[in-house]
């Protein structure tokens, strides 16, 4: 699994985390944040997929 793949997943989760349970994130923020870890996600396929 490439690191950004990993660091995509980990902000996800920080975010839905910190959104459901601890404080409530702006839309636009969290909006923002969710679709840069959804993009790492894609980018560390796409790596991990290269590399091979």
């Amino acid at each position: 699994m490439s690191i950004l793949t990993m660091i995509g997943i980990g902000l996800g989760a920080i975010v839905i985390v910190t959104d459901h349970y601890i404080h409530k994130i702006p839309n636009w923020l969290a909006i923002a944040l969710f679709s840069t870890a959804v993009i790492l996600i894609i980018a560390g396929m796409i790596v991990s997929r290269t590399r091979v």
